[in-house]
């Protein structure tokens, strides 16, 4: 693949990112269910993609000063991405106050899964194990539902601010009364007001396909769609949030718990 340019305009429809992501699950999937589920689902999405007219999104590739300009709007937003460690951290402490009666047994669970590599065979009962562990963090108040909200609020948000800023614009959005959506820029900036026409789901799709423009490496282009948080016994992020695989508009069995790149 050529390297992209940041005279490049990009074309990309949502539903395209859909399929892109279950593909790669496929790709990954190690079971019969699995795969014959994905199959069926990208045969859907292509049937669909060729069938009904699709929104297409003309998207800007940034500079290193734009995307030095994304950060700061980002930053000033108040939205952080908590790390897998910081997450591990405040479990163990969680763990530590409540005090269970298995509470070794637990916090051997949480360094088994920092130690293993992602697509490891994860056994069903640890995972059981682990959402107990999620559950006891979060009625435990404290640090580690802070730093969930944290996750949660960057995955809203930067999405978003991503769109403000390389979104060009776009054919095939409507209105509310079925019209075709104006799209207005201010200040270098598409509008609010601009934005409120796209679905939730197609926003967040967008905006992480933006953020992967910023860095076109072949590491990025791997992870190009916004990336699956569901699994079918692979290596789980510790949260098991699903918010970036419902930005693409999908779920599946397997996944990865990668973080969209921002530079």
């Amino acid at each position: 693949m050529l390297p992209i340019s940041t005279k490049d305009i990009v074309s990309f429809r949502p539903i395209d990112g859909q399929i892109e992501t279950l593909e790669k699950l496929l790709a990954d999937a190690d079971s019969d269910k699995a795969r014959d589920a994905l199959v069926k689902a990208i045969a859907d999405l292509r049937e669909k993609a060729d069938s009904e007219p699709q929104p297409v999104f003309r998207l800007g590739v940034a500079s290193h000063f734009q995307r030095a300009a994304f950060r700061r709007d980002l930053t000033a937003s108040g939205a952080t991405y908590p790390g897998e460690a910081a997450l591990s951290k405040a479990m163990r402490e969680a763990i530590d106050a409540a005090n269970p009666v298995n509470r070794d047994e637990l916090l051997a669970l949480i360094d088994d899964f920092e130690a293993a590599n992602p697509g490891d065979i994860v056994d069903p009962d640890a995972l059981n194990d682990l959402e107990t562990i999620v559950r006891i963090a979060r009625a435990m108040g404290g640090r580690f539902p802070a730093l969930e909200g944290d996750r949660v609020y960057w995955l809203d948000v930067a999405p978003i601010i991503a769109c403000r800023h390389f979104l060009l614009g776009w054919e095939g959005v409507k209105a509310e009364d079925g019209t075709a959506a104006a799209f207005e820029r201010r200040s270098g900036l598409t509008t609010d007001e601009t934005l409120q026409h796209l679905e939730e789901n197609d926003l967040k799709a967008v905006g992480y396909k933006i953020m992967s423009l910023m860095r076109p490496t072949k590491a990025q282009e791997k992870n190009s769609v916004s990336p699956s948080q569901s699994h079918d016994g692979r290596k789980p992020s510790l949260t098991e949030t699903k918010l970036l695989t419902e930005a693409n508009g999908t779920s599946s069995e397997s996944g990865t718990s990668e973080t969209p790149a921002t530079c």
